[in-house]
């Protein structure tokens, strides 16, 4: 028996039929792919919501042992970025970024690819930098658990067991692949 296809006239439905070139910008924390991504839950114990796609650290001030917080020293252990993996609109961090609220659970991508958000252009060769303090007076967006590609003295930190695997020609949005979880800070003086 042979199937047989016929052309049909009018408009055509249930069928995308148009695609756009590019894919429009992700959002800090989100996955880039479906891929064999690896997943830890820690718990936000810091008073404050925790921003998605900041690097979060072990918050040795937590009650149980797998508290999170956003890295605020180039000491801290890092365990991977906070991941976007639900919504809460009333979830603002004190830089009006959405985010996790406090004793709530958090999901932190320690392999894998995410969307981070970088104060600056960056090309697949350069280092991994993240903001461990603020330095918004001198870059726009550089917050505490963003990236960059260039060093600050005493702000930033590379971050080893991480690679850019895009490129952007001004700051925004960039994908950054994780090899988790074995991830070091050294310190840019």
């Amino acid at each position: 028996m042979a199937v047989t296809f016929s052309t049909s006239t009018g408009a055509a439905g249930g069928v995308q039929s148009a695609y756009a070139n590019e894919l429009t910008a992700a959002l800090e924390g989100q996955f880039a792919d479906i891929a064999d991504n690896n997943v830890l839950t820690f718990v936000n114990e810091t008073s404050a919501v925790l921003a998605y796609g900041g690097l979060g650290v072990v918050n040795g001030s937590g009650s149980v042992g797998n508290s999170v917080k956003t890295i605020s020293a180039a000491s801290d252990t890092p365990v991977g970025v906070i991941a976007l993996t639900y919504v809460d609109e009333n979830a603002t961090d004190a830089n009006s970024r959405p985010g996790v609220k406090d004793d709530q659970a958090v999901n932190i991508l320690s392999r894998g690819v995410v969307a981070v958000f970088c104060v600056e252009a960056v090309d697949y060769t350069d280092a991994v930098r993240v903001y461990h303090d603020a330095d918004t007076g001198t870059t726009s967006g550089s917050f505490a658990g963003r990236f960059a590609a260039t060093a600050a003295a005493n702000k930033t930190a590379v971050l080893s067991g991480a690679r850019w695997v895009s490129k952007t020609s001004a700051a925004g949005i960039a994908l950054l692949e994780l090899n988790g979880p074995d991830f070091t800070l050294t310190a840019d003086t």
